[in-house]
């Protein structure tokens, strides 16, 4: 599998990247370096791939630009020979789908990684300092999962993965542990479900052949009964007709003894029979008809002749209409006036006071006080520069003084008068030398010879107590040094001869002991058939068998009774031990194996014991060659001294030698700072003399430099003084410049102001107004503007609401004459509404009457119709 596209759509601090590698192009390196700074996203990348192929962990650190809903990582990857999309989302199931978003199971990537893990591929291919690290000491210390999967290579398995991860994944599906879900668990409930239908309907064969017999009984019974119950409705449905049929009978025999005496009577056309009735029920509708609309027509007269109407009244509606508007208005100046004139009071108030504040208050005219917006403005920007140009030339005033001040101070700190400069610039010269001097001194560390010497002394220490550690061998440092001791490459031969040797001696004593004990298991085994089974063995039958022969080969020759008796006893011992021998054949070959396994085992004990012979002659060779060189290095050595403490000597030794070469090394330093100090010393005498600097004779190297720095320290301190001096002076005529730059500045501020406040009403008094005075001016002048605005439209509002109350009182009155209403103690609003009822009352007459009249005429014309209708009806 090779990654060939990686798609970080919504993943971390990224949105729509892609990082692409490209197809792989063949016979060349398919390598991808991807670097960049810290903070660049690498890692980010890294997480993000390991995501996609074993997915989003429930808790992702890389949500905190994009939501867990909406987390994407994609990638194409080639798989064998065709190139795949997969894209990974934040899902807990079903979260790999392929580029049309179709869900694809975890097996299509996880089978071409061989079945391993997130953790494994890790350890494998994310590599860095700490998993390197980590994983050295997980190799070292046999854990994790790397031995597996290097077994796993090593045996040519790997191939096995896609048919593991599948069949993994079959297993799952068909049973996972503690999983409510899979084949398994459904068919377990499925096999549920059928027991308990089957023991449901289980039935014993008793109770079966019981069931049968008693539905078929019913059965019978059942057909019996639908049959009798078929009869029986039969009958009743009969009885029932009969039963409905007599009354119909009775009726039937009256209308026939009333129909007989008209059987004479012709009979009347066909049509008249169904016409009758209709004209009969038409007669009494027309009836009916008439006679109401005849009661209408008078009822309306009569109301028509009851109606009057004011002609006066409704030739005044068009102005009582007008009147509407007149009275809202007369109603809202009723309402208004009182709060308006309130108003008016209360702004008259506020400009007298605005004019008590200006000081102002016998003004007759106070629009005249209003300023233009360009006055106001010129006033106000002059009012804001004041406070910037006091504070301006207070300010170069106060630096002023401070400036010159601190050039007093520095003045002060100074020497009176000043040498000629070309000494001035020799002692400058001078000083820079010694300067340089002491540098050059102070980074040539000429204090190393008293680290030197405590470097010596510490030597000096170490080197005794080496010494000592060397008994009971004495002496000095030159014999150590002379010393012929073995190489490290000789103990070392020495210490894996000998290691092997005491091996070989353990293995070889190991061995004996196991072959002994062997040994003597087998001789008690043979003991013990001897004495349980009589069983002898292939030596002892042997004896016995040439016992007999002898016995024989005597007998024969002295054919007498002794030999005879001793050939039968003989005969018979043998007969008695081939028996016992062909009775117990198991017993003898247990025996026969018994006896080679014990002939085998004395035959290894013998071997092991020579082993360990060689063994133990190897071992005392080597300590025997180590006690002899021992012997040649020194004659004060024990005679059993051994290999480790022979070591540990030579060790010590070697450790001795070290504080030896320390000691002499302390020895060299220390002349070679003796020969420094000396150049330094006459060096920086030089240098003090030319800039006229005499240390006491007596003095040590320290107390010198430290008079030198001391006079370096002062030289620079005064040329530090005199550039501040400098500074000061210069500072000084700047603060001066800015002195006399703000005193132009408010001069000319002066003279502005006077010039604008005579431009207007502010400068009628004989001095010029102060700037707080005038900025209080402004500030009331600005509320007095839309104050006396406010009081104009008042004024007018209430001008025009008393208009309209007149107009309406006027036309009231004027509508009272022609309407002949009393006017009375009534109120204007009063008199209104009673001019309003009075034409709404003669309007309201004038719809009755016309009302009135259409109905007549509209009741008239039903009339002249029923009469028509009337007369049509009689002909019929």
């Amino acid at each position: 599998m090779r990654l060939r596209r990686l798609d970080l759509t919504r993943y971390g601090k990224f949105t729509d990247r892609r990082i692409d590698f490209g197809e792989r192009v063949n016979g060349q390196p398919d390598l991808h370096i991807i670097y960049g700074p810290n903070e660049a996203g690498k890692s980010t990348a890294f997480a993000a791939f390991l995501d996609l192929l074993f997915g989003i962990g429930s808790q992702s650190p890389f949500n905190f630009l994009h939501p867990y809903p909406t987390m994407r990582i994609g990638a194409a990857l080639d798989i064998g020979a065709e190139t795949r999309e997969f894209a990974r989302l934040k899902r807990s199931q079903n979260s790999l789908v392929d580029g049309h978003d179709r869900s694809v199971p975890e097996a299509a990537i996880r089978g071409e990684l061989g079945g391993i893990e997130r953790d494994a591929y890790r350890t494998m291919f994310s590599l860095d300092d700490e998993t390197l690290e980590k994983g050295g000491e997980s190799i070292l210390a046999s854990k994790g999962d790397l031995g597996q999967l290097l077994f796993s290579a090593s045996a040519g398995l790997s191939h096995l993965s896609d048919r593991l991860v599948d069949l993994t994944a079959d297993a799952d599906s068909f049973y996972k542990y503690r999983a409510r879900s899979g084949a398994l668990a459904d068919l377990k409930s499925r096999l549920a479900e059928l027991k308990a239908e089957r023991e449901q309907f289980d039935t014993l064969a008793t109770d079966h052949a019981r069931l049968v017999d008693t539905r078929d009984r019913a059965t019978v019974q059942y057909d019996e009964a639908v049959k009798e119950r078929a009869e029986v409705q039969r009958r009743v449905d009969e009885i029932r007709g009969y039963l409905t049929a007599l009354p119909r009978l009775t009726a039937l025999r009256g209308i026939r003894a009333r129909v007989a005496p008209l059987a004479d009577i012709p009979e009347a056309p066909q049509g008249w029979v169904a016409e009758v009735p209709r004209l009969q029920k038409q007669e009494i509708e027309l009836g009916v008809k008439i006679s109401a609309v005849a009661d209408e027509i008078g009822q309306l007269a009569d109301e028509g002749r009851a109606v009057i109407v004011d002609e006066t009244a409704l030739r005044t509606a068009d102005r009582v209409e007008r009147l509407v508007d007149l009275r809202a208005r007369y109603v809202t100046a009723e309402k208004d006036l009182p709060e308006r004139r309130l108003q008016l009071r209360e702004l008259d108030l506020a400009i007298a006071g605005i004019l008590q504040r200006i000081e102002r208050p016998e003004e007759t005219e106070p629009k005249r006080l209003v300023l233009s917006s360009a006055t106001i403005g010129r006033l106000r920007d002059l009012v804001e520069a004041y406070s910037g140009i006091k504070a301006a030339s207070r300010n170069a005033s106060d630096e002023l003084a401070e400036a010159r001040r601190r050039l007093d101070d520095v003045a002060a700190k100074l020497p009176e008068g000043g040498a000629d400069p070309t000494v001035q610039a020799e002692r400058k010269r001078a000083f820079a030398e010694l300067a340089v001097v002491i540098e050059a001194l102070r980074s040539a560390d000429h204090h190393v010879r008293r680290l030197a010497e405590r470097d010596r002394a510490a030597a000096l220490d170490a080197l005794n107590d080496r010494l000592v550690a060397l008994r009971p061998w004495q002496g000095t440092g030159d014999e150590l040094v002379a010393m012929n001791c073995p190489s490290p490459d000789t103990l070392q031969n020495w210490k894996v001869t000998r290691g092997e040797a005491v091996s070989a001696k353990s293995r070889c004593d190991a061995e004996v002991q196991r072959l002994t004990t062997i040994v003597r298991r087998l001789e008690a085994e043979k003991a013990s058939f001897a004495s349980t089974t009589g069983v002898v063995s292939d030596h002892e039958a042997a004896e016995v068998r040439s016992q007999r022969e002898q016995a024989w080969a005597a007998h024969r020759r002295a054919l007498d009774t002794a030999s005879a008796d001793t050939f039968e006893a003989v005969l018979r011992h043998d007969d008695i031990v081939t028996a016992g021998r062909f009775s117990h054949m198991g017993e003898l070959a247990k025996l026969h194996q018994t006896e080679q396994a014990l002939a085998v085992a004395e035959t290894d004990l013998t071997r092991a014991v020579e082993l360990a012979q060689q063994a133990d002659a190897a071992l005392g060779a080597i300590d025997a060659e180590v006690i002899a060189e021992a012997g040649v290095i020194a004659a004060c050595f024990p005679k059993a001294l051994s290999l480790a403490e022979l070591e540990a000597w030579i060790s010590r030794r070697e450790k001795t030698l070290e504080a030896r070469a320390a000691l002499q090394s302390a020895e060299r330093d220390i002349a070679a700072a003796e020969r420094d100090a000396a150049a330094a010393s006459e060096r920086l005498t030089t240098a003090m003399a030319g800039a006229d600097l005499a240390p006491a004779p007596d003095a040590s190297f320290d107390a010198v430099l430290g008079m030198a720095q001391t006079s370096l320290d002062r030289e620079a301190e005064l040329r530090r003084l005199q550039v501040e001096l400098d500074e000061r002076r210069r500072d000084v005529v700047a603060r001066e410049r800015a002195a006399e730059r703000a005193t132009s500045d408010e001069k000319g501020w002066a003279e502005a102001w006077a010039a604008e406040c005579r431009g207007c009403w502010l400068g009628e008094g004989p001095e010029t107004p102060a700037v707080g005075a005038v900025r209080e001016v402004l500030a009331a002048i600005t509320e007095l503007s839309p104050t006396i605005e406010k009081r104009a439209a008042l004024l007018d509002r209430i001008h025009k609401m008393e208009r309209d109350q007149l107009a309406f009182s006027e036309e009231i009155a004027a509508l009272t004459g022609l309407l002949g209403i009393e006017p009375g103690p009534d109120a204007v609003l009063e008199l209104a509404q009673r001019v309003v009822e009075t034409v709404r009352s003669a309007t309201a007459a004038r719809d009755q009457r016309s009302s009135l009249t259409q109905r007549t005429g509209e009741a008239q014309a039903r009339q002249r119709e029923l009469a028509e209708s009337q007369a049509v009806h009689d002909e019929q």
